[in-house]
């Protein structure tokens, strides 16, 4: 694994350390890859850059500008990035449990630690 320096979100002189798997920093590395294609210019230094000026993206602002471009949604104000990052980790949560229930279930052999150890477990919702 790779490890990113980030600067801190609520204080200043604070870093964020983050460990990057190798499938994260593959994605990192082709969305960098890309940018000249796009239009972001290489001496941008955030890896979800604007192409207009030189901030990062704001989640909360995109996913709001994103939901009041859409016709037809029912309940709009029920989309923010709040509500998101809660349905993330209770998604994250049920496939935690259902790898652990599998796992429960099959026992510790030396064959499955083997063929799943890098598992991804999927969970597929209905909103």
């Amino acid at each position: 694994m790779d490890m990113v320096i980030s600067a801190g979100k609520s204080r200043k002189n604070v870093d964020a350390y983050v460990l990057l798997p190798p499938d994260t920093k593959n994605a990192i590395d082709l969305l960098n890859g890309l940018r000249k294609d796009v239009g972001v210019r290489s001496t941008k230094k955030y890896i979800f850059a604007r192409l207009s000026s030189d901030s990062p993206l704001t989640g909360n602002t995109d996913l709001r500008e994103t939901v009041d471009s859409c016709p037809g949604i029912q309940f709009p104000e029920r989309i923010s990035s709040t509500a998101l990052r809660k349905y993330i980790a209770t998604v994250s949560q049920v496939c935690l449990h259902f790898q652990t229930l599998i796992f429960k279930q099959t026992g510790p052999t030396e064959n499955f630690m083997r063929d799943h150890q890098n598992l991804k477990i999927g969970c597929f919702t209905h909103m």
